[in-house]
């Protein structure tokens, strides 16, 4: 029987494949072979980089979607510094077309989150359900470390401890 589990193997052979495929016809010598396609070289870019991000969507679940369209948009430099160093056209508008594609995608998968937020709390300002954003509640408050006094420390307890010890109280083994 078949699990998620299942398809997130899948997803992530297909991104292992897709990449490696992407890697090969970027830097290899195949430079026009999109035409064959009927596409550009900025169209075959944006669906290649897209096509990717999607499949990464799938294939790590647990993962942010901001993380992996950051990755994205980091490998589709890479690739455009990669063509340079290979002696290909490696140039700023291949990057544009690679981030039109993977801006598409995301914005897309952006749909349903914006779905269920009009579902559930249509009513509320986005303010409100930040507030109410459970995982904004983990974040501890950024306090500052202020050190206790030895003189103040020993005024109270009437013993004089050594730095050792008052490491020991303050960070106490778990």
């Amino acid at each position: 029987m078949f699990k998620p589990v299942h398809f997130v193997t899948a997803a992530r052979l297909t991104l292992l494949v897709g990449s490696l495929t992407v890697a090969v016809l970027t830097l290899g010598p195949f430079q026009g072979a999109e035409s064959h396609f009927g596409l550009t070289d900025k169209e075959a870019h944006a669906i290649a980089f897209g096509g990717l991000l999607a499949v990464s969507f799938m294939a790590f679940p647990r993962m942010r979607r901001n993380d992996l369209m950051i990755a994205s948009l980091v490998m589709g430099a890479a690739v455009e510094v990669a063509q340079t160093i290979a002696g290909r056209d490696g140039n700023v508008a291949d990057w544009l077309a690679d981030s039109a594609g993977i801006l598409a995608v995301y914005g897309a998968s952006m749909i349903e989150t914006v779905r269920k937020m009009a579902r559930e709390q249509g009513d509320l300002t986005f303010a409100q359900i930040f507030a109410m954003d459970r995982r904004r509640g983990r974040r501890r408050q950024v306090v500052a470390f202020q050190p206790t006094e030895p003189q103040a420390e020993a005024a109270q307890t009437g013993v004089v401890l050594s730095f050792a010890e008052r490491a020991a109280r303050r960070f106490p083994t778990r």
